[in-house]
């Protein structure tokens, strides 16, 4: 027989099926354990949803309570102390601010401190109605239960950044030697006191359960030089990192230049 032959001959061959009833049936169970064929009840349906939506919810809880909660109390607080008349007249008269807020079992602490931008030029020379008040900045308690101003501290400059005595020594001699000082200080003035200034950079802190400041000065040292006459006063300030003067307070009743 050709090879032509006997190869057409296999192909037109039929070949009995063969069965395996093992086969059948495992695949069966297979098919009917799957997915595709099992019918989705109800409780199923809440279960997966549940799944979905309870990390969510447990997400908003956590904002709320962490995030939102804290700065609407916050919020209360500032409200409080913005309706105080004596924050508004510091606000109004001494160019100051409310800014950082710490909650404290239930009472708020704001940080009172000035909004003034320093002078890049020149010396600003400030007429101020109260050039003699020593009041630099504040710490506000509020009594979040009562929804009043309790307390109004004021922040001690040499508690935040303390000067030595060659450092006071020093920030004299500059005022002094400001020609500008003396053309606005009367020559007849004495030095009632020098102190060190409040840095611009503060902010609260909690230190041992005690709400308290603390600067950023990173260096920076500023002093007051503080002048007297016949109940009349002066507050130079200066930068003793510079060695200059830059600001000149005076009470508005005050004479401006020698006489």
């Amino acid at each position: 027989m050709k090879t032509e032959e006997l190869i057409k001959k296999l192909e037109n061959t039929d070949l009995p099926e063969i069965e395996i009833q093992s086969h059948k049936t495992s695949l069966k169970m297979a098919l009917l354990d799957s997915d595709y064929f099992k019918k989705t009840g109800s409780f199923e349906i809440f279960r997966r949803y549940l799944a979905l939506t309870v990390p969510a919810l447990a997400v908003l809880v956590i904002l709320g309570v962490v995030v939102i909660s804290p700065k609407l109390t916050e919020a209360k607080a500032l409200k409080i102390a913005r309706n105080n008349p004596e924050i508004n007249r510091l606000i109004e008269e001494k160019k100051m601010v409310l800014s950082d807020v710490k909650v404290k079992d239930g009472k708020a602490y704001i940080l009172l401190n000035s909004s003034k931008t320093e002078s890049t030029t020149g010396i600003n020379v400030q007429k101020n109605n109260n050039a003699s008040e020593d009041m630099e900045g504040a710490i506000v308690e509020v009594d979040l239960d009562k929804k009043e101003v309790s307390q109004i501290n004021s922040i001690n400059s040499e508690e935040v950044a303390p000067l030595n005595d060659k450092e006071k020594e020093s920030a004299g001699e500059i005022a002094n030697s400001e020609e500008v000082v003396g053309q606005i200080v009367p020559k007849e003035a004495t030095i009632e006191k020098i102190q060190s200034s409040l840095p611009k950079k503060i902010r609260l802190i909690e230190r041992n359960n005690v709400i308290e400041v603390t600067s950023e000065t990173n260096g920076e040292q500023k002093a007051e030089v503080h002048y007297i006459l016949d109940e009349k006063k002066w507050v130079v300030k200066v930068n003793l990192n510079e060695r200059k003067v830059e600001e000149i307070e005076y009470s508005s009743d005050n004479n401006k230049g020698r006489d």
